[in-house]
């Protein structure tokens, strides 16, 4: 087992100056990726969208669209009013359906404002837009993440950009894509210097914070000073906003429409607590979470990739509330782990990730759990803080 790994490592991790040689890919790289191409192409693809353009319900897009619907037809201090969700869900779904907590908009006001625009449309081309346009950016970011060239880079993003949790995200039409986007661009941005257009880039977290909130404060331990400022006048202006916008009244019904959500089983499975139990023990081990994404961020804080995997991972396990969506943000996280450099039976402990995002579809996401708790250990246990330049993947 080590010596296959080991030649998984030299196959992929070739020397920088070796990159520019034309070479074939080797067997297995290329029957890889054939068997990936028949796999996500012949079955795995047209199980999430072989329905085209019909929608699937319950769509997440749809309770934005409702919400942008009422703010533009009733004023925006009346988004979180329950009894106008009720009126325009029944609009939009069947007389049969159930409007309970799982179909409530509590986004942030900033959601419903970015998706005003598509009203102008029915609700399926609206619909159809905004996941391709989210598709559309995610895959750009994310190839620009993805380290190498030719046919292991391409595997490599495939293999990550269409795991479970990424294409239920681009299926309900979730925030998700983009925040993910934002986060690898923003990385792109810093990586060149350009901290301050990054800061305004990573505002797009307030759109969902919990699945971004502590890669910001994380590449603050990296010293981008700029970036975090930035991020915190944009992200302040921005909720200074929304806070007028829906005004007291407002501000009351989304206190409302949380407390009701609050403590739902559904809300934790995604969770820690779905490992430990709703308690002590997964609050304490949340807030331990977000602590061990501080200790590793700062120890591979001359480390931009390793630095932004931590508050990825960090803030993922430190949230008390989680859809299976959420873990979209694991692509990005895997990309820029394997462009940093790591040991080659590192790619074993990847591979259980994998693993576990194809099977919490059936079989809920205690691996997926485990696994992102487990890569958290391992940034925090294994890495020294100095590493040579990270080689790529080749063809």
């Amino acid at each position: 087992m080590a010596g296959a790994h080991s030649a998984l490592q030299t196959e992929l991790l070739k020397p920088a100056e070796d990159a520019g040689r034309a070479k074939r890919p080797p067997i297995w790289l290329a029957a890889y990726s054939l068997v990936l191409v028949i796999w996500l192409f012949g079955l795995y693809l047209p199980l999430f969208f072989g329905g085209f353009p019909t929608l699937i319900d319950s769509l997440d897009f749809s309770y934005y669209y409702a919400a942008a619907q009422i703010g533009l037809q009733h004023g925006w201090s009346h988004i979180y009013d329950l009894d106008l969700q009720r009126q325009v869900f029944f609009q939009l779904h069947p007389a049969d359906d159930v409007f309970d907590w799982r179909r409530y908009f509590v986004s942030p006001p900033p959601v419903a404002w970015l998706v005003a625009p598509l009203t102008l449309l029915p609700i399926v081309p609206a619909f159809w837009t905004f996941a391709l346009f989210s598709a559309a950016a995610f895959a750009l970011c994310g190839w620009m993440t993805s380290p190498g060239s030719g046919l292991g880079k391409l595997a490599l993003f495939l293999t990550a950009a269409c795991v479970y949790p990424v294409l239920i995200a681009i299926q309900t039409g979730q925030v998700t894509p983009l925040i993910a986007a934002a986060v690898m661009l923003a990385w792109w941005l810093t990586r060149r210097g350009i901290q301050v257009v990054a800061g305004l880039v990573l505002v797009v977290v307030v759109l969902k914070p919990q699945v971004a909130l502590l890669v910001v404060p994380t590449l603050l331990l990296a010293g981008k000073r700029r970036l975090f400022v930035v991020w915190i006048a944009g992200a302040a202006l921005l909720a200074a906003v929304s806070a007028i916008s829906l005004g007291s009244q407002g501000l009351d019904q989304l206190r409302n429409v949380l407390s009701l959500e609050q403590g739902q089983s559904g809300n934790l499975v995604w969770t820690l607590a779905d490992l430990f139990g709703p308690g002590p023990v997964a609050v304490a081990l949340q807030l331990a979470s977000a602590v061990l994404a501080f200790v590793a961020a700062w120890r591979h804080r001359r480390s931009l990739e390793l630095v932004t995997v931590a508050g990825i991972l960090g803030s993922l396990l430190a949230a008390p509330y989680h859809n299976p969506s959420d873990y979209a943000m694991l692509a990005p996280a895997a990309w820029l782990y394997v462009r940093a450099g790591m040991p080659s039976w590192h790619w074993v402990w990847l591979a259980v990730g994998l693993l576990g995002t194809y099977l919490a579809a059936g079989f809920g996401p205690v691996l997926v759990l485990v696994f992102t708790l487990g890569w958290l250990g391992l940034l925090v246990a294994n890495f020294p803080e100095r590493r040579p330049e990270p080689a790529l993947l080749v063809q």
